[in-house]
Formats: structure tokens, sequence, C-alpha cells
């Protein structure tokens, strides 16, 4: 028994479970309405200057219209409607978020609406929690977790569910 524990082979699947808790991930955080949010920064394509949609009539409200993206067609989503926050006119920090967004019939790419854009946050499994004593004023559906980010908490979203969208 002593040499199956001694043994370099189980000390390496050790090591590995450890690094597994200590992984980090990395999220791109923005601001909407003034507080902090972020996405899985695997799922950004690319983020983009605010430019006007074509709308789609009967469409959800929070669904901004489509855009022509290299051939592709792309719906646009202002994430503050679709979170059920005020509108804000769009200005020169408003950006739009490409995303890469994962669904029982398969991908699809979607934009969303950004106030700005804000910086890259690390976190790990002991950085990010959810609790029910949150009260958050969005459905807990679409959150991942809450980091600490040193100065600021950040709301992690889950784009799946978030951009699951009927259009």
């Amino acid at each position: 028994m002593a040499e199956i524990q001694n043994n370099p082979a189980s000390q390496a699947i050790e090591d590995i479970d450890e690094l597994d808790e200590n992984v980090k991930s990395e999220w791109l955080s923005f601001k909407l309405a003034g507080l902090d949010y972020a996405v899985d920064i695997l799922r950004v394509q690319e983020i983009r200057v605010w430019q006007a949609s074509t709308r789609i009539p009967y469409s959800p409200s929070y669904v901004n219209g489509l855009i022509n993206l290299r051939g592709s067609i792309v719906p646009i989503v202002d994430l503050r409607t679709r979170l059920g926050m005020d509108t804000k006119e769009y200005d020169s920090e408003t950006v739009v978020l490409i995303m890469d967004v994962e669904f029982e019939e398969g991908g699809k790419t979607i934009g969303i609406i950004v106030d700005a854009i804000s910086e890259v946050v690390q976190t790990d499994v002991n950085n990010s929690q959810l609790s029910p004593e949150f009260d958050l004023s969005i459905d807990k559906n679409f959150v991942a977790g809450i980091a600490d980010d040193g100065d600021k908490m950040v709301i992690l979203l889950k784009v799946d569910t978030l951009l699951d969208l009927d259009i």
C-alpha cells in the first residue's frame, strides 16, 4: 500500500487534481448601467464599435436588429433591455461583443450591446461564487457567479442561457 502512495504516477495525478482547483479562467468585463459584468473571453469572437442594425418586425424588444458580418447575418441583442434595465442612448463608448453561443441545436453567433468595455478579469473556483443570499436585480439563471476583482465585484454571465432567444 505504501508503494502506491509513493508511486510517481499517483503523485502526478494528485498534482493534476490540485492544478484543476487553481486553474484560472478569463472573463471580459464591461459596464452596464454602472455595474460590472463579464462574459467568458473564450466566447468573444470580436469587439466592434456600435453600428446601427436593421430592425426585425415583431421581434422581442431586446433584439435590436441584424447586422451583416462578413456575409453572415448576426442578431444583435441590447443587453440592458434583455436584463430588464432602463435603456440608454448609444454613445462613443458603446460596443457590440460578437459572441459564440452554444445551444442544443448547435452553435450560433449573436452580438450583445454593452455600455463600455472594462478589462480582462481572471478568476478561479475560489474567487467566484453564487449563493441564495445574493439579491440580484437580474434573473439568476443568467448568472454563473460573482467574482471579487480586488476593488469591485463582477457579475459573471452565462452566455448560452442569456442569449437563448426565440428569434
